[in-house]
């Protein structure tokens, strides 16, 4: 009896394991009103931040990836308590956290490896993984559009299997330019279990939208202002 049941358990997990991807990814196509010249410099940016200074992509790229935090109490609503405020779900959390630490780059090869601690809805799974990228700029060989920037990411423990960063542009006049946009990761097994449709539309999707939001933000004004989001409900 206990033997069946031990069977019946591994049936199961392993159906929850495969049922949920492994590769999950954002396309977006849009339109930059900025030259595609701005709009290649900006994702040439981001890919040499991400490589060289990570922390950097906080000041601007990455503006208005967190969570809000609780409103305080108007006048008017003296007695409100915290209980009151909204409130962040366990799929609205981060659900991964890179914490960088050591920092390596090659400017000749666009290469770099970043040392990372990997945290999991606020629990640091693993210590010390080792994040290495390599960055290409390439067109058609016959014409000189579309062009692409394409940052390719590959992860040293089981986690994250890899990653790929694109941004593909072509310009529509001298002032716009049409922008394909795709961002992408290949969770390790055992990570993309707990990565239900759930927990990657509410904690990871909206970010890596909000990731092109600001590079197109950036191409068209030169910055980015600061974002007000509430919790993903």
């Amino acid at each position: 009896m206990k033997y069946k049941f031990l069977v019946l358990f591994l049936a199961i997990s392993a159906n929850l394991f495969a049922w949920r991807p492994q590769a999950r990814a954002v396309v977006i196509d849009t339109v930059c009103n900025a030259s595609w010249q701005s709009m290649i410099l900006t994702a040439d940016k981001f890919c040499y931040q991400f490589q060289a200074c990570p922390d950097s992509l906080f000041d601007w790229a990455y503006l208005g990836l967190g969570e809000a935090a609780p409103p305080e109490p108007t006048p008017a609503e003296g007695n409100a308590t915290t209980a009151d405020a909204p409130k962040k779900t366990k799929a609205s959390r981060d659900a991964i956290q890179l914490r960088y630490k050591d920092r390596m780059y090659d400017a000749k090869n666009k290469t770099g490896d970043v040392a990372i601690d990997i945290y999991i809805l606020g629990v640091r799974w693993w210590k010390d993984q080792h994040l290495g990228t390599k960055y290409v700029l390439s067109r058609p060989a016959k014409a000189k559009f579309p062009l692409t920037a394409k940052m390719t990411a590959t992860y040293s423990g089981s986690i994250l299997e890899g990653g790929t960063f694109i941004v593909r542009v072509e310009p529509i006049n001298d002032h716009q330019t049409r922008v394909h946009y795709e961002f992408g990761l290949v969770f390790g097994k055992m990570l993309s279990s707990f990565i239900s449709d759930e927990t990657w539309n509410n904690a990871i999707e909206w970010r890596f939208a909000t990731i092109l939001e600001n590079l197109v933000e950036h191409a068209e004004t030169g910055t980015v202002l600061p974002k007000q989001r509430g919790p993903r409900l």
